[in-house]
């Protein structure tokens, strides 16, 4: 990568910015009350895609 930036900086071509870094988080350190629980998660898929089914038809 440091390559790819000499080469851009060198030929006068703007790097894009990158994405700031990622924090690590622990799942001990997210309260549970802030969780998505997987059933959680499924039900909204389906909401979402039963929604999509109904519009489409």
């Amino acid at each position: 990568m440091k390559d790819a930036e000499k080469l851009l900086n060198e030929n006068e071509v703007a790097f894009p910015p990158a994405p700031s870094e990622r924090s690590e988080a622990g799942l001990d350190d997210i309260p549970c009350g802030a969780r998505f629980q997987d059933p959680e998660v499924a039900a909204a898929i389906f909401m979402e895609i039963a929604t999509d089914i109904v519009a489409y038809s």
